[in-house]
């Protein structure tokens, strides 16, 4: 019989069996949740051949499921990500800690010359005023065959997170500068893979 304001069991939690499998539910539920949030350098490269466009793929496939996230400033997480926290995230997953500014980020990896750009490279602009520093980066999705252009996936402060071109007229007058950091992911990938 119900008491007004207690919930009815059929089976009590009290008996010790039930108890136990009571928690060994839940552990696996948790455990099960947080697993599938989790992507590692490991299961990115289950069956598949190991070396840097199939790593460079991964990244940006893990990017893309943020499309349309919104911009938020100073943002870190799928609930709203500013330019380097966007960036940060994404390599996050694949193991690369990143600062989370965008000058610092271009400090921690190799520099690229625009003409050696590929596929997980980080390019970077100036801000909305044009000074010479560092102000916002993104990922390198694609390059031109003819190398001269590219498209990257960024947070941008009016559209959030979207793939643009280096042909767009605000970004082709801010770029700046590139570097590789997919490198740190490779050497993440566990041995044997």
């Amino acid at each position: 019989m119900a008491t007004a304001g207690r919930p009815v069991f059929l089976v009590s939690l009290e008996q010790p069996t039930m108890k136990r499998l009571f928690h060994s539910t839940l552990i696996c539920c948790i455990l099960l949740v947080f697993s599938s949030f989790s992507v590692t350098a490991q299961t990115i490269v289950q069956g598949s051949r190991l070396n840097k466009n199939t790593v460079a793929e991964h990244v940006i496939d893990e990017a893309s499921r943020y499309i349309g996230t919104p911009y938020r400033w100073g943002g870190k997480s799928p609930q709203g990500f500013d330019c380097a926290g966007f960036v940060r995230f994404v390599y996050g997953k694949f193991g690369v800690q990143l600062s989370s500014g965008a000058a610092p980020q271009f400090r921690q990896g190799k520099k690229v010359k625009a003409n050696e750009l590929t596929k997980g490279d980080l390019v970077f602009f100036e801000g909305r005023t044009i000074s010479g520093n560092i102000g916002h980066v993104g990922i390198v999705t694609d390059v031109a065959a003819d190398g001269k252009s590219f498209s990257f996936i960024h947070a941008s402060t009016s559209e959030g997170v979207v793939i643009t071109s280096s042909r767009d007229p605000y970004y082709k007058k801010r770029y700046l500068c590139a570097c590789r950091v997919i490198d740190k992911v490779v050497s993440n990938l566990p041995t044997g893979v």
